[in-house]
């Protein structure tokens, strides 16, 4: 067993903590609790709360929409965990939606502002005292962003290590990190790459790549013990 993956084991106490503290498993976007995501629970399935997610500052990000049929464009402020990077899930607590009919709000000390909604390019501007003012392009109508095609999901696995799920147009994928301060490690699985290599130090392998329901095996106890399963969220659309 290789000393990084020794150093996932130790941590299992800590991450075990937090994960109990936040939740094994942090898809979930319609059981997010608050009032913004329950006056809109009717709209659609969990693709509904799903897009393209930017960094904003001040731990949260900013999911990015831009679906006419679902009432786009729109920009959902959320927030997340500080060590929060690129692919990691985003559906935790909502803390306000931009719209044609909201288009400007501040939170935690950013003012938010969706500039162009009734134009042909969209873009959310977010506004520090410190920082200046930078801009985000709301994805074009009609590609996998805008329609939150993408879903992503978070599940504790053992060790101190959890596995990042998604599933989209591009089928399921899977990297690791660790549970405490969310180092990336042991590399990617996809329909290209379905298993880690021997030297990642634990067993992973997407069951079923192809198919309409893959799954994740992993074993991150080594050889002798039962492994575990854990089903890709199913993607919001296919195109």
């Amino acid at each position: 067993m290789s000393s990084v993956f020794a150093r996932r084991r130790r941590s299992l106490l800590t991450a075990s903590v937090l994960l109990s503290a936040v939740g094994a498993t942090a898809l979930l976007p319609v059981a997010t609790a608050s009032a913004a995501t329950t006056s809109h629970a009717a709209a659609g399935p969990s693709a509904r709360y799903a897009g393209k997610a930017v960094a904003i500052g001040q731990d949260m990000v900013a999911v990015l929409r831009n679906d006419p049929r679902a009432g786009g464009p729109e920009a959902w402020i959320r927030a997340v965990q500080p060590h929060w990077r690129q692919g990691d899930a985003y559906m935790e607590r909502v803390l306000t939606k931009l719209d044609r009919g909201h288009g400007t709000d501040q939170e935690r000390g950013l003012t938010l502002r969706l500039v162009g909604a009734g134009g042909s390019a969209p873009a959310l501007k977010v506004t520090s005292a410190k920082g200046g003012t930078h801009t985000f392009p709301l994805p074009r109508v009609g590609t996998p962003d805008a329609r939150g095609c993408t879903l992503i999901q978070e599940q504790f696995i053992g060790a101190g290590t959890v596995a990042v799920l998604s599933n989209g147009p591009k089928g399921p994928e899977a990297f690791f990190k660790d549970a405490g301060d969310g180092t990336r490690f042991a590399g990617v699985v996809n329909r290209a790459h379905p298993s880690l290599p021997k030297s990642a130090g634990f067993l992973a392998r997407i069951v079923n790549p192809y198919g309409p329901a893959p799954k994740l095996l992993t074993n991150m106890e080594g050889g002798g013990h039962p492994a575990s399963t854990t089903a890709f969220p199913a993607p919001g659309c296919v195109k």
